[in-house]
């Protein structure tokens, strides 16, 4: 695969963008969050951020019109990018020519295994820049493909940076934090303005760096467990635990219940979700299996 770019548009112009755009007939939706990157400084950020030694498997999803692909494929030793808009699929064959292989497809459907393949031991890296409007469950989406990777790097907006670091007691934690902090090591690396971006939105950005924790907190046999407690918890985030967790209609358990696990877990029942780290859920889990008779193998 080339990665001779010499004569290539490069996307982080805002003047040679444009001049794509109308060469494609293309206009950005605002209503799709399509924002493309014009800064190159930021561009350098993210590539430093993904942490690349020249061998590294990288996927990118929203790839755009190519301004972090050109630059993550002169630094990985592959690089597969994936656009949703066929146009800008069509653009990409421009911008990135050769240097990246590009897939034209929805991160909200995608089959990991099809496209990263069998082997789960952790050596992808992905970088993404994601939509606003499916910002969660992209993310989720994107965790779902742990088994495959070592690290990835995201471009958010800077209030869901915010949450997906926010530690316990924080005003901004919630379902996402807690989801994302299960399975990642999650830092806030740099906050993007929005005038790094054409056309500019109406709210600034982060990039966020999330490595996959090796051995997970969760243990296999508690996940589903631990994502029933979780979203319950959070289902009524207002409401005291026990609260919380009596009214859950999925839990199935009755205050006594969820009196007897939160005592035996160590947690005071009068607290709330957002005051919990990853390990008093987990805790939580596994009481909750206890209580339910379910056997954890």
């Amino acid at each position: 695969m080339t990665k001779d770019l010499g004569s290539a548009p490069d996307p982080t112009s805002s003047i040679e963008l444009r001049m794509l755009f109308r060469e494609h007939d293309f206009r950005p939706r605002r209503r799709l969050g399509q924002t493309f990157l014009v800064d190159g400084n930021v561009v350098r950020k993210i590539v430093e951020a993904t942490a690349l030694t020249g061998e590294e498997a990288v996927f990118e999803v929203g790839a755009g019109a190519g301004a972090v692909t050109r630059a993550l494929s002169l630094a990985a030793g592959r690089v597969v990018a994936l656009e949703i808009d066929p146009t800008l699929v069509s653009i990409l064959g421009e911008t990135v020519g050769g240097a990246a292989e590009v897939l034209e497809g929805d991160v909200l459907r995608i089959d990991w295994q099809q496209v990263l393949g069998e082997d789960r031991t952790g050596r992808w890296r992905v970088v993404a820049n994601l939509p606003y409007a499916i910002t969660g469950p992209a993310i989720l989406s994107l965790l779902a493909a742990r088994d495959w990777v070592e690290r990835l790097v995201i471009m958010v907006q800077r209030e869901v940076a915010e949450r997906l670091v926010a530690t316990p007691g924080g005003r901004e934690r919630g379902l996402l934090s807690v989801l994302v902090q299960a399975t990642c090591e999650a830092e806030l690396v740099r906050r993007v303005s929005r005038t790094c971006f054409y056309p500019r939105p109406r709210v600034d950005s982060a990039i966020v760096r999330m490595t996959v924790r090796r051995p997970p907190p969760v243990p296999p046999p508690l996940e589903e467990a631990f994502q029933e407690v979780v979203r319950a918890a959070f289902g009524a985030r207002r409401k005291t635990l026990l609260n919380a967790l009596a009214q859950a209609e999925g839990l199935r358990l009755g205050r006594p219940e969820v009196r007897d696990l939160l005592a035996a877990a160590g947690i005071e029942h009068s607290r709330r979700a957002e005051t919990l780290s990853v390990s008093e859920f987990v805790l939580l889990a596994g009481e909750t299996t206890r209580v339910r008779g379910e056997q954890v193998s």
